[in-house]
């Protein structure tokens, strides 16, 4: 029996009960409504009826026929009502979990919903808009680690604009602080004799002026690094440079959790591994976080990089906000059919997180 038949089973067994039940009471209740009408006698009755309603034995019998109007709607209701009610729930949760999985990344997920003409179509639908997204995604996956090679000579190509981009970082941040710099000891050596106390404070935001730059320094020098893994594993890669950078920076607390992710083109790899690259240097430069974490894990053949900063947030008015590079992660992460979602408040810190489906079943097969 197909699923629409199913249907118009349930439906047909609970009207024909329904309607029975009603019509039960409803005579139960006219004849009830005569009987407790003041204007109305037994004379009336029994001429308006065709027999005598007030006997005993018809009495009894109208009792008994609005009993069983009431018990058989509850019953209706409990039997019918209730399981078909539930049914109708757990499939529309179904539905909606299942929607939540593809919009996480778990693109192999299907939906068998049976029993509903209309959730059958929602489900179908559902399943074809899944595959086609899968198969889209693999494809992307494939020519990502097809043109490997052409996206390394790429990255190659942009470094001169690459080192453009720092130069100008370089005048725009370092210099400006070297110059503040020089001009705070400039100041405070003249003052050291008549003022001391003064010069004290001066020599004080010397030395955070000097911290700051050399943070900076450490944070555009991270840009230098190779753009990719260099023959190593994803997690291999991360937890080497943050390995270097604990090294570096003593000052900021780094919580890692690490995991080995199966699966994973090169292609992939080395997209992830900037992303995170990005978003740490992002983390050194803006945040003035003092801790953050580094989360890598696979679930349900969808990976996931979590980077969260106790830092001063990301105000979403900040006109400098492209200079982040947010636009650039988000969009290699959506090219290889991923999610890039970003959360920050001010002053309560920033959270990146990435998810991009992995071991797909047709991908790289030869």
């Amino acid at each position: 029996m197909d699923g629409k038949s199913v249907q118009y089973n349930i439906i047909r067994k609970f009207l024909m009960v329904a309607f029975s039940s009603i019509a039960f009471m409803v005579l139960g209740i006219l004849i009830l409504s005569l009987l407790l009408s003041e204007g109305l006698n037994s004379d009336y009755l029994i001429r308006a009826l065709g027999f005598d309603f007030f006997s005993p034995s018809y009495f009894t019998v109208l009792i008994l026929i609005v009993i069983m109007g009431s018990v058989s709607t509850i019953i209706a209701t409990y039997t019918i009502g209730v399981p078909v009610g539930r049914s109708l729930r757990n499939q529309l949760q179904a539905i909606r979990d299942a929607n939540e999985k593809l919009s996480r990344g778990k693109l192999d997920h299907r939906l068998n919903v049976k029993g509903y003409m209309e959730l059958e179509e929602i489900s179908e639908q559902f399943n074809r808009m899944a595959q086609r997204t899968e198969k889209q995604v693999e494809s992307l996956q494939r020519l990502i680690n097809e043109n490997k090679e052409l996206l390394e000579g790429a990255e190659e190509a942009a470094s001169s604009e690459e080192r453009r981009k720092i130069a100008r970082e370089l005048h725009d941040a370092i210099s400006q602080q070297l110059f503040a710099i020089s001009t705070t000891v400039a100041a405070t050596s003249k003052m050291i004799d008549q003022k001391p106390e003064e010069a004290k404070r001066y020599f004080a935001m010397i030395e955070k002026m000097v911290g700051n730059a050399q943070q900076e320094l450490r944070a555009l020098i991270m840009h230098l690094r190779p753009v990719n893994l260099e023959n190593h594993s994803l997690k291999e890669g991360i937890q080497k440079l943050l390995n270097e950078l604990d090294l570096k920076h003593s000052n900021i607390i780094m919580h890692t959790e690490l995991n080995n992710i199966e699966g994973l083109t090169p292609g992939v790899e080395n997209n992830v591994f900037r992303v995170t690259q990005e978003a740490i240097s992002n983390i050194l430069r803006h945040s003035k976080a003092t801790s953050f974490s580094v989360k890598l894990y696979q679930k349900d053949k969808v990976l996931t990089l979590m980077i969260e900063d106790n830092g001063i947030g990301i105000d979403s008015s900040d006109s400098k906000k492209s200079s982040y590079g947010i636009p650039t992660m988000r969009e290699r992460i959506e090219e290889m059919g991923g999610r890039f979602d970003i959360i920050s408040f001010p002053n309560k810190g920033t959270r990146i997180e990435v998810r991009v489906p992995v071991g797909l079943q047709s991908i790289f097969k030869s």
